[in-house]
């Protein structure tokens, strides 16, 4: 009776570690939560990345390096360059850049990512108005899109979306892909 009793204790103390590790195994899955920020950094990274592969540049910017330049937005970039750098996007590859105005005069950056408002985003836009890039701003949802941008990433019901200046992108040399435009939102 007694070797019975001590059986069903060790049994039940194995029943209770099981459950316990399993608790913890379960409590882990899906690694480190993301907060909101890091989210609206993904979801800007994956969207930069299908703008650089589904729109076409003119024939003489497809040499060399396929530059992405991230202005104003660290964590933007750093994601960027681990999941996206040294893909290839037709024939070039892409390669991530930190930008600041030394790197906007010595490189041609295909599309351009900024976080500039008021005065340096309009010098910004009229620095690359003559050239072929796709300049893509954030602006807070209240505000129009900036004048000159070719594409805005708004927040619409929690999500990030973007808007699309087809005409920015006519006047800048850009065809921009079926996928791009299916995407697009209008507010």
């Amino acid at each position: 009776m007694l070797r019975l009793g001590i059986r069903n204790i060790y049994l039940l103390l194995f029943a209770i570690v099981i459950s316990l590790s399993f608790s913890l195994l379960q409590s882990d899955q899906g690694g480190p939560k993301l907060d909101e920020a890091n989210t609206i950094a993904i979801t800007k990274a994956s969207f930069l990345f299908q703008f650089a592969r589904s729109n076409d540049w003119p024939n003489d910017k497809k040499h060399g390096n396929f530059r992405i330049g991230i202005q104003g937005n660290t964590a933007l970039y750093n994601l960027l360059v681990e999941k996206y750098a040294g893909q290839s996007i037709g024939s070039q590859m892409l390669e991530v850049v930190e930008v600041d105005d030394s790197v906007l005069m010595s490189e041609f950056i295909h599309v351009l990512y900024t976080e500039s408002e008021g005065e340096e985003l309009l010098q910004l836009i009229e620095y690359t108005a003559e050239k072929p890039i796709m300049v893509v701003t954030s602006v807070d949802a209240d505000t129009a899109m900036p004048e000159g941008a070719v594409v805005n990433f708004v927040v619409q019901t929690s999500r990030i979306r973007y808007e699309l200046d087809m005409e920015n992108a006519l006047k800048r040399g850009l065809i921009v892909g079926n996928r791009i435009l299916s995407w697009a939102i209008t507010r």
